[in-house]
């Protein structure tokens, strides 16, 4: 009896040793411990700690939106998001978020998709690999990205780029979640400032005083849709009734159409070029063959037409990046941001091969992210200080025709959006299109309010977009006219006196 009592006992310590053993394990995975070369990076705001290998640098200039941990070989991204306040949830964070990651395109290989229980919660991994693109310097092509989902409201992303295969189990553990203890609001937000403005003997750099500089009262500008076909007299018209001539006109362009544009046969105006790289081709591989150089011969046509003009532009390329609608969204790049800033690049060093010397380059994001996750916020769009000379603003009124849009008026639009990109950014602000529809309220009262409003911005441009947007069954559904109603145009017309020169 005495041996078989021992025995149980001997027995029973061997059992809590393995439970505690076990408990330690599965805390330790919890809160992993660094190795000898490795570093921790706690954000305390969002409750993770990350372990990184010391040669890898940490970049927190933007820690409110992400954290960025890299070298030349590696590149990691952390993302926190919550939609406590959102009509978004985790499982649109992976089920619309990842929509595009197993296209079937030659460019895109889809590896795995993997999900499993991590530190007590469910982890989705996915690796996928592109093609390599010889313009982009130092390709990271292959993709690793985990998703951890807290609950329905709260999940982690990491995204890891590298330039060759990784195994995902050696990096599935690398983060541990931690108490927050910090506001969002405590994070470092470094201010982007232009690190060169364009040269004063420049017709750029003229411009860019005249406009931004000299000039204490905000220039006007329009898209009349008629005048980009070469039908001026609506337009001039306009113009006549209003007793006001629209320094800025505004200009699309695609892959799929021509260079030049007919606004620049008129006189003494700025042309806000927009183009927007909506081709013909698959939504998901517009990009890649930019950098692949097959639409070489129509960017060189876009840079000369430009550089011909005797006036000035503004540049905009690739507006409202941040929303799905766009084929050049990260939404249709894997959530990769650094393919949109890589085609920026590459218009950006092809004009300066052309030597045009006549435009100021106008970066502008949508006035919300759509999807709404950290990824896809716009602040990961940004080219970088060398390569962009304005911020553009862009928010409408878009009225009720559509039962999930509402009656905005301008200051609930752009009060909040301008208080937010004056924290982000040192550049000089214009409004690149904006207008109110006539549905859902008093648009000539909502004309008559922004005009009184516009001038505590400080705001140097603002293009009105004075056309319609129709519905799918051929039904104006936004009328942004400005002659809509004798009412419209009166307040229009009353609002722009003090702007008479």
């Amino acid at each position: 009896m005495a041996r078989k009592g021992i025995f149980y006992v001997i027995l029973g310590i061997i059992i809590v040793m393995g439970f505690w053993a076990l408990v330690g394990m599965y805390f330790s995975e919890l809160d992993p411990i660094p190795l000898e070369n490795e570093k921790v990076y706690i954000n305390e705001a969002f409750g993770y700690k990350y372990i990184y290998n010391e040669n890898l640098e940490l970049n927190l200039s933007t820690e409110m939106i992400k954290t960025e941990i890299k070298n030349s070989d590696m590149k990691i991204q952390i993302y926190y998001d919550n939609f406590k306040d959102s009509t978004n949830d985790t499982g649109n964070l992976v089920n619309y978020g990842n929509k595009h990651i197993d296209d079937d395109n030659e460019y895109i290989e889809f590896v795995l998709e993997n999900t499993t229980r991590r530190y007590g919660v469910k982890t989705v991994t996915t690796q996928w690999k592109r093609k390599k693109i010889n313009s982009i310097n130092n390709d990271l092509n292959y993709y690793t990205l985990f998703q951890y989902i807290i609950n329905s409201d709260e999940a982690y992303s990491v995204l890891i780029k590298t330039n060759k295969e990784i195994n995902y189990k050696d990096y599935i553990w690398k983060i541990g979640f931690t108490e927050k203890t910090k506001k969002a609001s405590d994070l470092d937000m470094k201010k982007i400032s232009p690190e060169r403005l364009p040269e004063e003997e420049t017709r750029a750099g003229q411009l860019y005083q005249e406009i931004f500089v000299e000039k204490e009262e905000l220039t006007w500008g329009i898209f009349y849709p008629e005048a980009n076909k070469g039908n001026y007299t609506d337009l001039y018209n306009l113009e006549e009734k209003l007793n006001f001539q629209f320094k800025v006109l505004l200009e699309y362009k695609g892959l799929n159409t021509e260079a030049y544009s007919k606004l620049f046969e008129i006189q003494d105006r700025i042309i806000e070029y927009t183009f927007q790289v909506l081709g013909d081709n698959s939504d998901s591989v517009v990009m890649y063959e930019i950098l692949e150089g097959k639409h070489d011969k129509l960017i060189n046509e876009v840079a000369e037409e430009i550089k011909k003009y005797h006036g000035n532009v503004f540049f905009r390329l690739n507006n409202e990046m941040n929303g799905d609608w766009c084929s050049y969204s990260a939404w249709f790049t894997q959530t990769d941001t650094d393919i949109y800033i890589e085609v920026w690049k590459y218009f950006y060093e092809i004009f300066k091969k052309q030597q045009v010397d006549n435009v100021l380059w106008v970066w502008n994001p949508n006035w919300g992210d759509f999807p709404e996750f950290k990824w896809n916020h716009y602040i990961n769009y940004f080219p970088g200080e060398n390569y962009v000379d304005i911020v553009g603003l862009t928010g409408y009124n878009t009225g009720t025709y559509y039962k999930y849009e509402y009656w905005r008026e301008f200051e609930d639009i752009y009060d909040p959006m301008i208080k937010e990109y004056s924290n982000y950014f040192n550049y000089e602000f214009i409004i690149t299109e904006f207008g109110s529809n006539s549905v859902g309220g008093d648009k000539a009262l909502w004309i008559e309010k922004m005009m009184k409003k516009i001038k505590d911005y400080d705001i140097n441009v603002a293009i009105w977009f004075s056309s319609i947007d129709y519905d799918n069954q051929g039904n104006p559904a936004r009328v942004y006219l400005i002659d809509e109603t004798e009412e419209t145009l009166g307040a229009f017309k009353k609002g722009l006196e003090k702007y008479y020169d």
